[in-house]
């Protein structure tokens, strides 16, 4: 019965999503595209979907979107508030939020982008604050080597959110990187996604900083299988850990509560990419601490 639930909530939000994002998105790409001529030739080394909208469009000037919403527990889907279970500095509440960014192309596999995220708290329970959040300069870089694919990501950006400002943060330098292989013609990819975030301070810690941290180092490993070009299946985990501001020794680390994410991922075009997932954590599987939540990638220009 929770397998044909689970399989239920994430078809009704595929269905749901793409019947509205066909009629309005792809008619502002189509028209967004009459206004840039210049496009950057497809070398076609990036066949992975999401990798392919993570890459963005290819003309020389475009916008790149984020969009995510961080559902509530799937037992209780009227609550306000996510599972915290490391209790993290930062909001928890269920929120829409995502970023909006300016890119100039280099060449088929790199780009420069100015941009900023944007986050609007309790989205359906009548929204209690919406924050222009985080504005940062980034590089993008897209490669592949026989059949591993891979993207990096350079970013400074500047911190704006008032849970961060308050322990003294000023800013992060971030380094994002996604591999995916293919095992030899089949639809298997095996992939692992990779942050780095090393965070900048006014100041030193003091005690009402609690946990928060030098840098964070995050692993997530996921199986994929491909149904279609443009539909797949995945399941991954979520690997994190943390150098604490209240110790000295700034090699320490400590590991977060170990998540899951069960989901799929489907491809409008090669730049519009939507995700539906329950998250959850192994270790305490119930349905008051699985979400239900959603992330979609689009560029237009």
């Amino acid at each position: 019965m929770r397998k044909f639930f689970i399989a239920a909530i994430l078809m009704t939000s595929v269905q749901t999503f793409a019947q509205s994002t066909t009629l309005n998105v792809n008619e502002t790409v189509l028209k967004a595209n009459e206004v840039n001529k210049e496009k950057i030739e497809d070398t076609r080394e990036i066949t992975d979907s999401k990798l392919r909208a993570d890459g963005g469009s290819l003309s020389r000037y475009s916008l790149k979107f984020s969009l995510s919403y961080y559902g509530p527990p799937v037992g209780d889907l009227s609550a306000k508030k996510q599972p915290n279970p490391d209790g993290s500095i930062g909001n928890f509440d269920t929120a829409m939020g995502g970023s909006i960014s300016a890119r100039y192309r280099l060449d088929p596999k790199s780009t420069l982008g100015v941009g900023t995220g944007i986050n609007a708290l309790t989205p359906f329970h009548g929204s209690e604050r919406t924050d222009i959040k985080n504005p940062f300069i980034g590089y993008d870089l897209n490669s592949r080597i026989e059949n591993l694919q891979m993207r990096n990501a350079f970013r400074v950006e500047y911190t704006s959110v008032p849970e961060y400002r308050a322990v003294g943060q000023d800013g992060a330098l971030s380094y994002d990187n996604g591999v995916v292989y293919y095992l030899g013609t089949s639809n298997v990819g095996l992939g692992l996604d990779t942050s780095f975030d090393y965070f900048l301070y006014n100041r030193e810690y003091v005690i009402k900083d609690r946990n928060s941290s030098r840098y964070a180092l995050n692993f997530y490993p996921q199986v994929k299988y491909n149904i279609s070009d443009k539909i797949n299946i995945y399941t991954s985990l979520a690997i994190r850990f943390a150098n604490p501001r209240s110790r000295d020794d700034e090699w320490a680390l400590l590991n977060k509560t170990l998540s899951q994410r069960l989901g799929m991922g489907m491809a409008f075009s090669k730049t519009i990419y939507f995700a539906p997932y329950l998250n959850f954590y192994p270790e305490t599987m119930n349905m008051e601490s699985t979400t239900f939540s959603f992330a979609t990638i689009f560029s237009i220009l």
